[in-house]
């Protein structure tokens, strides 16, 4: 008994602990909870601070939305909305509809030069490509105009700091799964990368 005894305790904390990264919304559906919703944005996400001297220049922080974070977010909205199965269903499709027509990346990007942070400009002064397995893609920006609130219960790394976008790239969000992925900013004033995967 005194050896099966710290084999039992184990095998309890480990079913408490992998039990722990799921809930169930008041509809019943059996969706992530806020701490491994979390862990994965933090799991495809990168941050980059660039600097003059002392001074900060630029800090772009970044999250590859690929096939595990569409997932997720599916399941976070379905537990703060309280979806039920019907709701996560034609959400799940729409989703994917949208998943095998493009990759996208949310960015949050500070620069003291606002003159710096244009983006979503037609003529703006940077050039961003999604490095997929060595394949280049250029983007479109779209500044994402919801309350910082908003964004944050998506991408908790947020501030009204930094500016909101969506960027999305004409490649299949699953040709970006298991692969390493870059994120280039290119410009006259420097360049920026953020790698996510293998870092």
């Amino acid at each position: 008994m005194f050896k099966i005894g710290p084999l039992l305790i184990g095998f309890l904390i480990f079913g408490l602990a992998s039990c722990a990264t799921k809930t169930t919304n008041d509809k019943g559906l059996n969706v992530l909870t806020e701490d491994a919703y979390g862990a994965v944005i933090d799991k495809w996400s990168d941050r980059v601070e660039n600097y003059s001297g002392l001074n900060n220049t630029i800090t772009v922080m970044a999250t590859l939305v690929n096939s595990e974070v569409v997932q997720a977010q599916l399941e976070h909205n379905a537990h703060m909305f309280q979806w039920d199965q019907t709701k996560m269903t034609e959400e799940t499709r729409l989703a994917n509809e949208k998943a095998a027509k493009q990759t996208e990346v949310f960015v949050s990007f500070y620069s003291p030069e606002r003159k710096w942070d244009d983006l979503y400009k037609s003529k703006t002064l940077w050039k961003v490509f999604l490095d997929v397995n060595g394949q280049r893609y250029e983007g479109k920006a779209v500044k994402i105009k919801l309350l910082t609130r908003e964004v944050q219960s998506q991408y908790p790394y947020h501030t009204g700091y930094g500016t909101p976008y969506s960027i999305t790239f004409p490649v299949d969000t699953k040709n970006a799964d298991g692969k390493p992925v870059r994120l280039v900013f290119t410009g006259a004033i420097g360049s920026v990368t953020l790698n996510f995967g293998d870092k």
